[in-house]
């Protein structure tokens, strides 16, 4: 058993563990800024400088961005750091970093109202060094943001059974979480909805009226600001863009089944095969996806940014305890058993109604139910170990060898090979290319960028501090592509594009800069701009 003092001194170092481990070296690592981010960035210093975002709209709930209209809440935690560090990476992620290390500290206390403090501290140590939670906390992400806001809300209501004020602060965070992230529009109300029912009696308690009625006002302002975003081009325009219905799949797999019947249009033949079922198949199997072994512990998300080599979401030596923490749970019953349950199930249900599934950005909320399971798992195993065999100490020290061992080889992973591996996928080399182009660019009439690297734009205004006053005034949204994105193809002097080196060469006063596969050996190239693993060309820069 922890004794009190002991119990505080260990989170203090898993508190400063914790903060170290999510800002060391944040500005290098991960290597490149990665478009989000950049617009992050960009439209805070848009804000302060002007009071629009990059495209003139005064402080709005969410930003037009590349059409996708990004909630806004990420964007406003940024802009005070903006104005104190000027606008580049440190500002854009250290915020994230920060509620990150937050989340870990708020864990703790979650749990130890329902839990042995050994468990909860596990569980925040745990959750501390978990790649899946680490990766999310040190890059300028939304959704880490809506995270630490649900887990804080979840606290707050468990407290509001002593103190009912804390009611009116949960309602608070949960309302935050949806401001900051999509995911959290589905995930955070039906973990709210599952706290009441759960508790529906101490929920209504005659004491706490006066405080569920304050609650019930903060709610409406949230469901007011949330509506305009679901019933605006905002909604449509995302949920058009990434939405499970925008894969055509099922539709095609609806035309073949029936097309395999006798009759086609017959009564049965629809019943059987049609849009809702094969939908449905198409959301249960997303949403199954999230659980895989694969995802959670070998290879992780398929997107390379969302993911570090070798890796799963999870370290593999913790496989083992969130099968036994889940054993232990249904056997224990402790409190809240069922919530955690629930929530594991609940947590992957916004991804699951997207296309790219399993996806670890909008099932990041998963992470904190699985946490607890593992945490409890390792606390009950090695409690029940304790009591039946004297090997216990032996097998403790072996067990925190390997996760030493998983630990350190993910951190090897992340900051020797990652970079080296995907070398593109942070669209490194904008930062070098901007201090180049900075300059040299009064020099010609035209700059072509190529777009091979995803919104160059928006990486260009960032590293060029281009003022936004400008900025406003000469960009221009192109039409959406497939996906529902759209993108800005020039301002000033800078033309972003696929590039046709042939046709451009016949200019004059132009640099072109375009990726090793649009520029030629043979061209007279001025510069050459590498990706960090020093091997790959990034850009390759003619000058006429």
């Amino acid at each position: 058993m922890i004794k009190t003092k002991s119990g505080k001194i260990i989170l203090v170092l898993i508190f400063f563990l914790t903060l170290f481990l999510r800002t060391f070296k944040l500005n290098e690592f991960p290597t490149g800024l990665n478009a989000d981010e950049a617009a992050i960035g960009y439209n805070a210093y848009s804000l302060i400088q002007t009071g629009k975002d990059e495209f003139g709209h005064a402080w709005p709930v969410n930003f037009q961005s590349f059409n996708d209209f990004k909630p806004g809440l990420y964007f406003y935690l940024v802009l005070p750091f903006v104005k104190a560090l000027g606008l580049n990476e440190w500002a854009v992620r250290l915020p994230s970093a920060l509620m990150g290390t937050l989340t870990v500290v708020v864990l703790y206390f979650l749990l130890k109202e329902f839990f042995s403090k050994e468990a909860a501290l596990v569980s925040a140590l745990l959750l501390s060094l978990s790649p899946w939670h680490l990766h999310f906390s040190r890059g300028g992400w939304e959704t880490n943001a809506a995270t630490f806001f649900i887990v804080l809300g979840i606290w707050l209501f468990v407290k509001a059974f002593k103190k009912p004020g804390f009611f009116v602060l949960s309602v608070l965070c949960f309302g935050l979480s949806m401001l900051a992230y999509h995911s959290a529009r589905v995930v955070a109300p039906l973990l709210g909805l599952g706290l009441v029912f759960m508790n529906f009696s101490q929920v209504f308690a005659k004491k706490n009226f006066k405080w569920l009625l304050a609650s019930f006002f903060v709610g409406i302002v949230f469901l007011i600001l949330l509506a305009s975003s679901f019933l605006g081009e905002a909604g449509a325009s995302r949920f058009s863009g990434v939405g499970i219905f925008a894969d055509q799949g099922p539709l095609w797999r609806v035309n073949e089944l029936r097309g395999q019947h006798p009759d086609p249009f017959s009564t049965f033949s629809k019943l059987a095969h049609n849009k809702f079922v094969e939908y449905s198949f198409r959301f249960v199997d997303n949403w199954l996806r999230h659980f895989s072994g694969n995802f959670l512990f070998i290879s992780g998300d398929e997107i390379q940014r969302n993911r570090v080599p070798e890796m799963g979401q999870f370290l593999l030596i913790e496989l083992p305890f969130l099968v036994f923490g889940f054993y232990f749970l249904l056997r224990n019953k402790p409190k809240f058993w069922l919530f955690f349950l629930g929530w594991v199930a609940v947590a992957p249900i916004a991804s699951a109604l997207t296309f790219q599934s399993p996806h670890a950005i909008r099932a990041l909320n998963m992470v904190i139910p699985l946490i607890v399971l593992a945490g409890y798992g390792i606390t009950q195993s090695f409690l029940w170990l304790k009591s039946k065999t004297k090997l216990y100490g032996a097998l403790s020290i072996m067990y925190l060898v390997f996760f030493v061992w998983n630990f350190s080889f993910y951190l090897h992973q992340y900051y020797v090979h990652y970079h080296k591996t995907y070398p593109a996928a942070w669209e490194d080399g904008f930062r070098e290319l901007a201090g180049y182009v900075s300059g040299r660019k009064d020099d010609f009439e035209r700059i072509y960028i190529t777009n091979k690297y995803d919104q160059p734009y928006i990486l260009m205004a960032f590293y060029l501090k281009y003022p936004p006053e400008k900025f406003q005034e000469q960009a221009v949204l192109t039409p959406r592509d497939q996906f529902g994105f759209s993108t800005v193809d020039r301002f000033d002097k800078f033309y972003f594009g696929p590039i046709d080196y042939e046709s451009l060469s016949g200019q004059e006063n132009i640099m072109i800069i375009g990726s090793s596969g649009e520029i030629p050996d043979s061209a007279t190239i001025a510069k050459r701009i590498y990706f960090r693993d020093g091997k790959t060309e990034a850009f390759r820069i003619v000058e006429y």
